[in-house]
């Protein structure tokens, strides 16, 4: 009898004594963080209040300094703080672990180093918890709720339900097939932790950043950084990681008379966790245009940016990554520093075009606008029904011919070919975006189409409206259309596609054809006409491929089969059955990184070109202990997700070295 009672008080006793420590240490540690001045940066415009509010060398050294947590302060450190302890330091060489740290390894936060951190922090730290788990009656979250299932699964195509949750990507299928919106009497029944990042930062103020970079530096944990999930690759969340979230840095600051070495001029500066729809609003509100995606849900000062970023005005004002002219930024070692064209240019350079996640982690962008733009928006659409696959296909000929006529006239459009079934094909514009036309100017550019269609006894419908500025323009077009919710069922990929496929007769004809063997082979083809503005000077790291562009294709691939047999079967098919074509006749071309192919083939030169070398270099001075990583990014090369074979890379799965 004594037996049975003796352990049962020895727990209480253990429990009691934790709660006691809990409380000791609540009441002994502050958030860490201090107030720097706002002018205190050589961005040329000042700190947003959340920027000022930072990580010191003092700070650093008041928490070394507090006996409560003395044994685990190190953790909290920069990496080249001058107190800490040697004994610390020499702990610290365990980053070189052939694998992130995960749970069960002898790095692994308890979970008193974890509420340590979270006080440090202010309370920000949250443990992920999937968006849809409350839709399986039985997971390890035991968070089953009919009506809050009833809300996901009714919401689930509204972005908002996505981007405004921690515990979502908008791309489910590289999580690993787990919690997926619906209910248990879907065929997916598991919820599990899976792909997802096991605690996030709800980040408020730069310190918070810090902390968390220094804490996963420290400890060899996986880290990652999260916006809005708008990923194609899942690029924003890993398996065991630790999360900053920055999606709620929502500042924006409108300065008319900026100056800089390399640019005069009005300028917006923008929190990491700006949309393009803020952007854009604000841009309307100032009376200016500014440059921003296409979806408006998608963060501008962040992967958007720093992939080069296309939009509806880059034929007048260049790319997203061309409209930067400054940038504040949490490094690998946990300091904040500003990178310009004159200070750590390097650093400037890599992050614009370089890709997200890989070089540190923005906090704001300064950002140039301009004039405001009238535009002519038009949509149309036409079917093979009544007239026949070839009489169809000859009038897609005759519009791909006249594209490079609508890049010369610094327009841009958004189109979609599909295959519907049946011998029949449609074409959907949605839409041109005749930017500085009037209506008269429009018509006058695509008459030579649509005499084409009339000739071959073509039918359309056609609706076009003059806006004086692009805001409006930009409210009826693009904002109206869904962009959809990444499936589990399709796997996207592009081509960038060069000048020199339209300029030679015999390579468009080539081209021309494989877009058309990628309409019979895949779900949906989307297509853009855009050419970048020319730019005086090139800045940043932007992928040369984008300088020489006529055109962009996206294929969306259905896949049926999600076993991994499936997914593999149906990527392949994407890779190399419906882009690799393509690939093929455009030898100068490349791809987006945002829009990437999971399994992109050279992806290096693919998404940087000649860029890639000097990209690696800067990653290697920046980040040397290799703490930031992306799917196919900058200096991936020398890592894997362990995840077995699921068919495609999720990130459910530890990373470690090859």
């Amino acid at each position: 009898m004594l037996v049975t009672l003796v352990v049962p008080l020895f727990a209480a006793l253990a429990a009691l004594a934790r709660a006691q420590q809990a409380s000791s240490l609540t009441a002994s540690i502050a958030p860490a963080a201090t107030t720097v001045p706002v002018t205190d940066t050589d961005a040329g415009a000042e700190l947003f209040s959340e920027e000022s509010v930072q990580l010191t060398d003092e700070v650093v050294d008041e928490i070394l300094g507090n006996d409560d947590i003395a044994q685990y302060a190190d953790l909290f450190a920069f990496e080249n703080s001058a107190n800490v302890s040697e004994s610390a330091r020499r702990r610290r060489v365990r980053r070189s672990a052939k694998c992130k740290t995960s749970p069960g390894d002898l790095l692994w936060p308890s979970k008193l180093i974890w509420g340590i951190f979270d006080l440090l922090l202010g309370g920000a730290l949250e443990p992920i918890v999937p968006i849809a788990s409350p839709c399986y009656p039985k997971s390890e979250y035991n968070n089953y709720d009919a009506t809050k299932c009833a809300d996901i699964v009714t919401n689930w195509a509204d972005g908002a339900t996505h981007y405004e949750n921690d515990g979502s990507m908008m791309n489910p299928l590289y999580l690993g097939l787990t919690c997926i919106e619906g209910t248990n009497t879907s065929a997916l029944t598991t919820c599990t932790q899976g792909g997802f990042s096991s605690y996030s930062v709800h980040v408020k103020n730069v310190a918070q950043i810090q902390l968390a970079v220094n804490f996963a530096r420290s400890l060899n944990l996986r880290l990652v950084v999260k916006n809005t999930g708008h990923d194609y690759n899942a690029r924003s969340t890993g398996k065991h990681a630790l999360s900053i979230w920055t999606h709620n840095m929502k500042g924006i600051q409108y300065i008319k008379n900026y100056k800089s070495a390399t640019y005069s001029g009005p300028v917006f500066k923008l929190g990491a966790g700006v949309q393009g729809f803020e952007l854009y609003e604000a841009a309307d509100k100032y009376g200016v245009s500014a440059v921003a995606g296409i979806c408006p849900t998608v963060g501008v000062a962040g992967g958007y940016v720093a992939g080069g970023g296309h939009s509806p005005l880059m034929q007048l004002f260049g790319v997203g990554s061309d409209q930067v002219v400054a940038l504040e930024v949490v490094t690998a070692s946990g300091r904040f520093v500003t990178a310009t064209p004159e200070v750590n240019s390097d650093l400037y350079w890599a992050m614009l075009g370089g890709g997200g996640g890989t070089f540190g982690i923005l906090t704001s962008a300064v950002v140039k606008v301009h004039p405001k733009v009238p535009v002519t928006v038009s949509t149309f659409n036409f079917s093979s029904a009544a007239v026949g696959a070839d009489t169809f296909w000859t009038a897609i000929r005759f519009f791909w011919d006249e594209i490079p006529k609508y890049n010369d006239a610094k327009t841009y459009s958004y189109f979609s070919l599909m295959n519907v079934g049946g011998g029949v094909y449609t074409f959907d514009m949605f839409p041109f975006f005749a930017t500085r036309k009037t209506v008269v100017e429009y018509e006058a550019l695509t008459k030579p189409l649509f005499d084409k269609l009339k000739s071959l006894n073509i039918t359309y419908d056609i609706k076009t409206t003059h806006y004086d500025t692009f805001y409006p323009a930009y409210q009826a077009s693009f904002a109206t259309i869904d962009f959809h919710i990444g499936s589990i069922a399709s796997t996207p990929g592009n081509r960038i596609m060069p000048r020199e496929n339209w300029a030679d007769s015999a390579l468009s004809t080539q081209t021309f054809d494989a877009v058309r063997n990628a309409v019979d082979k895949a779900l949906l083809i989307q297509m853009y006409h855009q050419a970048p503005a020319p730019q005086a000077a090139v800045l940043n790291s932007v992928n040369p491929a984008f300088r020489n562009e006529a055109g962009m294709l996206v294929a969306i691939n259905l896949i049926l089969d999600t076993s991994p047999a499936g997914l593999k079967a149906g990527n392949e098919q994407l890779t190399n059955g419906i882009l690799g074509p393509i690939r093929e006749v455009t030898p100068k071309g490349g791809a987006y990184g945002n829009e990437g192919d999971i399994s992109e083939p050279g992806w290096q030169q693919a998404y940087w070109g000649a860029n890639y070398e000097r990209l690696l270099s800067v990653k290697r001075k920046w980040d040397p202990v290799e703490l930031f990583y992306v799917h196919h990014g900058v200096g991936s090369e020398g890592w894997v997700v362990e995840d077995g074979e699921r068919g495609v890379q999720t990130q459910d799965g530890r990373l470690c070295r090859v």
